[in-house]
């Protein structure tokens, strides 16, 4: 006699819709929370993120990666080499357009890689690990790099009665409280000024990045700003400083990148940054240096 099969399903099944139901049984991650968002916070999200958007883009998210920038989208899902994000990163060290800027760690060749393939396959919120069989696993990223300025997070109070005084921002660079404070001015560039910079003295060994385009400062603030041991860059686009205020900086040991775009600065200028043993950029569009003198930029 045939027997019927039974009404309920096996114990084993069972058992796995009970788990499922209770939430138990995890689903595989996602190629992208797995492979992608770790590679743009490390590189991205300093400068596209909560705290900063240049060019109103923000890559902390998978919306905000695929709704792109104020000139338009970043990822064209299946098209790696159409889409402006991969060509961005893989740009040589030299150009302008390259991703990271301001002389930041590129992505390497496996970085790179999970990214071209992750577009390739449609750029998708849903897609898991196992479905990117040639993807190469990332290395694991090192936690011990060098610091670039002291923990900041003891100082947190003083440090917003400053912002609170002086009207600027002093934001973290990134999530490791030892890679220093950016100061920013953007919002209200013409309150920052020589007695601001002169004002932060105490917390100056926090700050790494200055962004003081268009505001009043003079030489006697970039002599200010000379006294910032690991300040690495510095923007004084549009302001009035001369050569005889950027040789204070001489003596700078951490600066990396300096933008000196549309000021009257000259080769005497800017003959003093190019003997910078950390420099790597100098900016010296719209000024009077002649090609060449600037050794980069």
């Amino acid at each position: 006699m045939t027997r019927l099969r039974p009404p309920f399903p096996s114990r084993a099944v069972a058992v796995a819709v009970s788990l499922a139901a209770a939430g138990l049984v995890r689903a595989e991650t996602t190629f992208f929370q797995a492979r992608i968002a770790p590679i743009l916070d490390r590189h991205c999200v300093s400068c596209h993120g909560p705290e900063k958007q240049k060019a109103k883009l923000r890559l902390d998210s998978f919306d905000a990666v695929m709704r792109g920038a104020e000139s338009g989208v970043m990822v064209k899902p299946g098209d790696p080499r159409g889409s402006e994000l991969f060509r961005r990163i893989t740009l040589p060290a030299s150009d302008e357009e390259v991703m990271p800027t301001d002389g930041k760690p590129l992505l390497s060749r496996d970085e790179i890689r999970n990214i071209e393939l992750w577009i390739a396959g449609g750029a998708s919120s849903s897609k898991v690990v196992s479905d990117f069989p040639g993807a190469p696993p990332l290395r694991r990223f090192k936690a011990a790099e060098p610091a670039w300025a002291p923990d900041w997070r003891s100082r947190a109070a003083e440090i917003a009665a400053l912002e609170e005084r002086f009207h600027v921002r002093l934001v973290p660079r990134s999530q490791v409280p030892t890679d220093g404070l950016v100061l920013r001015t953007a919002s209200s560039p013409g309150r920052c000024d020589d007695a601001v910079l002169a004002g932060l003295a105490p917390i100056a060994s926090l700050i790494v990045e200055a962004e003081l385009a268009r505001t009043p400062i003079t030489d006697v603030g970039v002599a200010a700003l000379a006294g910032w041991e690991n300040l690495r860059s510095m923007d004084l686009t549009r302001t009035s400083v001369t050569a005889a205020g950027l040789a204070a900086l001489a003596g700078s040991k951490s600066l990396e990148v300096v933008n000196l775009t549309d000021t009257s600065v000259d080769d005497a200028g800017v003959a003093p940054l190019r003997a910078l043993p950390a420099l790597r950029r100098l900016w010296v569009h719209g000024t009077k240096v002649s090609p060449g003198a600037s050794g980069g930029g």
